[in-house]
């Protein structure tokens, strides 16, 4: 839209564009052309929704973690991908635990189950 504002279904609460967060005073003296390429250029121009978009909060001591799993067809650029990719690597310490962690439990439920289910341990 040219405004910047996004269609969203009723039941949905949008969050807070980059234009939303401009004071009043600042957000009045701007064009409708300008709103729409400052929306472009910060990455509000997203309004499609996602195929897979599963969002969680694991409330963990101390802190609330979150997991966001989005899936869909593939949009980006090459060179996008690559610049994303140099700025997001997946081999991280932090990624690298988290599927050393979700692996050991997804295989530890499954060995439990095993157990239970092949009488090796009676309930």
């Amino acid at each position: 839209m040219p405004d910047g504002s996004h269609p969203v279904a009723a039941d949905v609460v949008p969050s807070q564009t980059f234009l939303d967060r401009l004071p009043p005073d600042i957000l009045g003296s701007l064009s409708v052309e300008q709103r729409a390429a400052i929306a472009v250029a910060s990455g509000d121009w997203k309004s499609g929704f996602h195929r897979v978009n599963i969002r969680l909060t694991l409330p963990l001591l101390p802190k609330c973690w979150y997991i966001t799993v989005l899936g869909g067809p593939e949009k980006r650029t090459a060179a996008r991908r690559k610049v994303e990719r140099a700025r997001n690597p997946v081999r991280t310490a932090g990624n690298m635990a988290f599927i050393f962690v979700t692996a050991l439990t997804f295989y530890g439920v499954g060995a439990a189950a095993l157990l239970f289910s092949s009488s090796v341990l009676s309930y």
